[in-house]
């Protein structure tokens, strides 16, 4: 079988981060060990095609219209970003339109972000399924700001993107109830492919830094919708009771709804315990989990989220997570056993969280391990790719059975 995936975000060698970019490439290179062709659409910066370990990396510019946005009026400026993701779209279509006049592709998965396959939808040659990232409307809210004309468009393209496939599915359950409640689109859950790249741990960048034996560690995007700017209520308290504890950030800050970077308003916060903070840009995967094996707890305060990698990554490596209820994080950290679970949007129920993972004693710590360790075997036991190419046969099945 012949996959095409269209994304706005794939693992490239000048940008390392993004929970969609890894999906793909994780899931592209499990489904091309099970004798499949997979190729991979892209926005990026640059036109180019690329081989990564046998998926085909189809890179296509980015429609910016840097010449038009200085001339649009700027009452019409906000409609701009909506503008290029159409563009980008349609670039997306005819790059798989060219593919497929030259290797015929059996199916298309797009993302729901950005909406990358809107113009493939109606297309006459190709089945098309959809991955739903988020409900955007959700994200939106959880990010802090008010929706625009342009913004409610491009949520509705995103919409149309998962209603209008021939199939959709979803990491989580918590994702796919909220598609059947706003929108009475029924979508399947399909979990993330749990693996671990086989990789040469480089260590050089941790031992290069005087941490404590105990630090937690948050990885991923700095931003509002990750809960990251909690943090700023919580580890004041944290570094009052425990005077040998760190917290370190990995990932790109996306700053919050005010401009302020997410990091620079938690360093406002912890004034007093600036040492006791790290920020790092993303790290490629061999530097990253170091820090993530060697860390006391991940913690993911998100207010949303979709069956994060970040997680699943971090148990892997036999990391407890603190994570938030009813984000879709509940629906893989048992509280108590693989880590801890704080309401979501409550600091103190997180502050409670992290408290209760720093006076675990060594009985504690050792059960605790013991129970990531289960998990760790039960997910591994489960087959997403096999899932995923059953969900594919379906979905052909139905686009064929529409078009006779």
């Amino acid at each position: 079988m012949h996959i095409c995936f269209v994304t706005p975000e794939y693992v490239l060698p000048n940008r390392l981060d993004g929970g969609l970019a890894n999906y793909i490439k994780k899931t592209g290179a499990a489904l091309l060990l099970k004798g499949h062709r997979v190729s991979v659409v892209v926005l990026s910066d640059l036109e180019n095609v690329w081989d990564d370990h046998g998926v085909t990396v189809y890179e296509v510019k980015r429609s910016r219209f840097e010449f038009w946005r200085k001339k649009i009026p700027k009452s019409l400026r906000m409609y701009y970003p909506l503008l290029c993701q159409l563009a980008n779209s349609k670039a997306i279509s005819r790059q798989v339109t060219s593919i497929h006049n030259n290797k015929k592709i059996d199916i298309i998965q797009s993302s729901s972000y950005q909406a990358p396959g809107f113009f493939l939808l109606d297309n006459k040659g190709i089945p098309l399924c959809c991955r739903v990232s988020s409900y955007t409307p959700v994200v939106r809210s959880a990010y802090g700001k008010q929706r625009t004309l342009p913004e409610y468009l491009s949520d509705w393209l995103e919409i149309q993107q998962v209603a209008r496939a021939t199939n959709s599915f979803a990491p989580s359950n918590f994702t796919a109830s909220i598609f059947l409640r706003m929108e009475a689109c029924q979508v399947r859950v399909i979990r993330t492919l749990f693996e671990l790249e086989d990789l040469e741990f480089d260590n050089s960048i941790l031992n290069s830094m005087t941490l404590p034996e105990t630090y937690f560690l948050f990885f991923g995007t700095l931003s509002r919708i990750k809960g990251v700017d909690f943090l700023a209520e919580v580890l004041p308290d944290i570094f009052s009771i425990y005077t040998k504890v760190s917290m370190v950030f990995i990932g790109r800050d996306d700053g919050l709804p005010s401009g302020e970077k997410v990091f620079k308003h938690i360093e406002a916060r912890c004034a007093s315990y600036k040492k006791r903070l790290f920020y790092l840009k993303a790290l490629p995967k061999n530097q990253l989990y170091p820090f993530v094996s060697n860390a006391t707890a991940v913690i993911l305060p998100s207010r949303v989220d979709n069956y994060p990698n970040v997680c699943i990554e971090s148990l892997a490596l036999g990391t407890p997570v603190i994570g938030t209820k009813q984000s879709s994080l509940d629906e893989i950290i048992v509280d108590g056993k693989n880590g801890f679970l704080a309401e979501n949007s409550d600091p103190i129920s997180i502050k409670k969280a992290m408290l209760r993972m720093l006076a675990m004693n060594e009985d504690e710590n050792k059960f605790m391990k013991g129970e990531i360790a289960r998990c760790v075997t039960n997910m591994r036991q489960q087959d997403p790719v096999k899932d995923l190419v059953d969900f594919y046969k379906e979905t052909i099945e139905i686009w064929n059975a529409k078009r006779s």
